[in-house]
């Protein structure tokens, strides 16, 4: 059973949500030939203040995710 986990940075509508999760489980069906029933995709969806990049806090990075 897949499953899949995405972390980043909060700010994505819901239906940009959607087309990724379409894409990923198209791709574990087509090339992991993993029943569509038993994939999973969550979204953490983390504040600017609680993701950093190369040692800076996306918020203080001023832009966009």
């Amino acid at each position: 059973m897949p499953h899949v986990q995405i972390t980043w940075v909060a700010g994505r509508s819901a239906e940009q949500k959607r087309k990724i999760v379409e894409r990923v489980t198209q791709a574990l069906v087509e090339e992991g030939r993993a029943k569509i029933e038993n994939i999973h995709v969550t979204f953490n969806d983390l504040p600017a203040t609680d993701y950093a990049e190369a040692g800076v806090l996306v918020a203080d990075q001023k832009r966009a995710p």
